[in-house]
């Protein structure tokens, strides 16, 4: 999502995820081999460790502070020229879908700028657009899903970042950058919730983000009840409804299981009842390999992994292309 510039030769690989409470910070740093120490990353036939992932907590819902006090934590790492991916968590950004419009792809940005005013509450002048094709659709439909942010809240992070001589190879919504997380070729339905936004529901196909939703505020995951069986029985009722329609109008095989990504002391228990009541298995995402040693565990970290996945994927499939 919004375009990636190209970099230097790489030392390490930064992601940054901006939510509604935190800014994550998570470094790739490349080793050589005889100096690994512990799960890397294999990424451009170098081996990549995980060596810093944290977060600084959002005061007065300004991230910049937060973002300031991250990097003099670790300003021992020379950042310069390096590359960080940028990840907005959900509430930082607004989607909505619409007919594609038939132009050339060059102009459909263009196109839309000025026809989005009565659907998103950023003033066109303000806007940052991109948008990504839904892979499966409903018989006819022809849609794409916009991604808008405000130019005015994202630009003082993008100049912090390039005062610290970085190199931002793009921004992508954390909702879009989770498909990373599921295996290609697999099909699941994640449900997360990150401190102080509304819980997301995803179905992710072949690594597409085939159905996105914000679920009702009324589902916090992060403190409901797993002893309340009603609460318990509205939230799988809401996730059945997805199923439904992704097996009903999107006309695709059913569900095996869902994942779980949520912070809450019970999750485990909470995901045998929602299984027990849907009659699929219900289990908590996995972490990446990769993040063995310093994964939060919590979900806490979701947006700045989830960065590091998407850039990971994007250079590589730039590569498969440009072969």
């Amino acid at each position: 999502m919004f375009k990636l510039f190209k970099t230097n030769k790489k030392k390490l690989i930064v992601a940054l995820g901006i939510c509604e409470s935190s800014v994550q910070l998570a470094i790739l740093k490349v080793v050589a081999e005889d100096q690994i120490n512990g799960s890397v990353l294999m990424h451009a036939g170098e081996a990549w460790q995980l060596v810093v992932n944290d977060e600084v907590a959002i005061t007065d819902n300004n991230p910049l502070p937060a973002l300031q006090s991250l990097f003099a934590r670790y300003e021992r790492f020379d950042f310069k020229k390096q590359p960080v991916q940028i990840v907005l968590g959900s509430s930082l950004v607004e989607q909505v879908a619409v007919d594609r419009p038939d132009v050339p792809e060059q102009d459909i940005l263009p196109t839309l700028q000025w026809t989005l005013k009565d659907l998103v509450p950023i003033p066109a002048g303000d806007l940052l657009l991109d948008y990504y094709d839904i892979p499966v659709q409903v018989a006819g439909a022809k849609k794409i899903n916009i991604v808008a942010a405000s130019r005015s809240k994202v630009q003082p992070w993008v100049e912090f970042l390039h005062n610290q001589g970085m190199v931002v190879a793009g921004i992508v919504n954390q909702d879009l950058a989770m498909v990373k997380w599921i295996d290609e070729g697999l099909r699941s339905m994640v449900v997360s919730q990150s401190a102080g936004e509304r819980a997301q529901l995803h179905i992710i196909t072949k690594q597409q983000l085939v159905v996105s939703r914000r679920l009702s505020a009324g589902f916090d995951l992060e403190v409901i009840n797993p002893e309340n069986m009603e609460e318990l029985e509205s939230l799988s009722i809401e996730l059945q409804r997805s199923q439904d329609f992704y097996t009903g109008q999107l006309r695709q095989a059913s569900l095996a299981d869902i994942e779980l990504a949520i912070n809450h002391k019970n999750a485990k228990a909470i995901a045998e009842v929602i299984g027990a009541q849907l009659g699929m298995q219900v289990s908590m995402l996995k972490y990446p390999d990769f993040t063995k040693e310093l994964a939060a565990g919590d979900y806490s970290d979701l947006a700045a992994i989830s960065g590091l996945l998407w850039y990971t994927s994007a250079q590589a499939a730039e590569k498969v292309v440009a072969s």
